[in-house]
C-alpha cells in the first residue's frame, strides 16, 4: 500500500523542518498522536529511534534518512505491519512545498488492502494538513515577536 500527500506551507523552509522534526511535540499539533518520544542526543540523525502512540497502536520507528532541511524519513512497525515514510521539503517563492511518502507492508496490509489503502491516504492528506496549520502559525507568530521587538528597540532609542 502506498500513500502520497503534498502541500504548499506558507512558511520557510526551516520553520517547516522544525516542526516535523520536533518528534517529541508531534501531540501538541496532531491529535491522532497520542504521544511521542524521540531518543536523539541533539539533532535527528541515522538511526535514531523514536516511538508515538496513535488508534493503531504504538509505532516503533528508526529514522533512516536525513538531510536537513529537505528531508526525512524513517521505517515503523505497529502489530503486523512495517511502514516506510519518506519526506521532502522544497523551498518556494511563497514558503515550503511539502511532500510525504507512505508504504506499508506486512500479511496485515495485503489482507486489508481495500480497507486500509483508503484509511491510509485521508491520514497522510490530513497529516500534510496539520503540518501546515502549525508551521503557518509559527510563521506568524516568529513575525510577530520580530516586529515587537523591533518596535520596542525603535522606542527604547527614541526615548
Amino acid at each position: 500500500m502506498i500513500a502520497r500527500a503534498a502541500v504548499d506551507i506558507a512558511a520557510p523552509q526551516r520553520e517547516v523542518w522544525t516542526v516535523l522534526a520536533d518528534i517529541d511535540s508531534w501531540p501538541t499539533w496532531n491529535p491522532a498522536v497520542r504521544y511521542a518520544v524521540c531518543h536523539a542526543e541533539l539533532e535527528l540523525e541515522v538511526g535514531t529511534k523514536f516511538r508515538f502512540s496513535t488508534e493503531l497502536g504504538t509505532l516503533k520507528c528508526r529514522i533512516t534518512h536525513v538531510d536537513a532541511p529537505h528531508a526525512l524519513s524513517w521505517k515503523a512497525r505497529v502489530l503486523l505491519l512495517g511502514e516506510r515514510v519518506a519526506w521532502r521539503l522544497e523551498p518556494t517563492d511563497h514558503g515550503t512545498h511539502v511532500e510525504v511518502e507512505a508504504r506499508m507492508t506486512g500479511p496485515v496490509s495485503r489482507i486489508f488492502h481495500r480497507r486500509l489503502d483508503a484509511r491510509l491516504q485521508r491520514v497522510m492528506d490530513s497529516l500534510v494538513q496539520l503540518l501546515r496549520l502549525e508551521a503557518e502559525a509559527r510563521a506568524i507568530e516568529e513575525r510577530e515577536e520580530a516586529a515587537r521587538a523591533a518596535a520596542s528597540a525603535e522606542a527604547a532609542t527614541d526615548g
